[in-house]
């Protein structure tokens, strides 16, 4: 069986939720809007992860994709695929 790796951009649960205004341009903020938020928010307080739970990225520069390449750690897609692995 091929491991293929999650990514963040293919997502449908990938949202973009707004801009930031910098001196050099703007960019989009990214947010993972997966219906397991207390799974997001529980991993986020038991790493102690300072950013706001769900973020998962700013656009890169001044375009307007996503700049992660995979996914993040807390990935909920992640943790059910990690489940069904310790079952087999």
């Amino acid at each position: 069986m091929s491991k293929e790796q999650i990514r963040c951009r293919d997502c449908e649960f990938l949202k973009c939720v707004g801009t930031s205004l910098k001196p050099y341009g703007s960019r989009l903020s990214y947010y993972c809007e997966h219906k397991n938020q207390e799974y997001i928010r529980r991993y986020f307080d038991e790493h102690k992860l300072k950013k706001i739970p769900g973020f998962v990225c700013f656009s890169i520069g001044m375009y307007y994709e996503p700049s992660i390449k995979t996914s993040p750690p807390w990935c909920p897609k992640k943790r059910k695929r990690a489940m069904r692995n310790e079952r087999q």
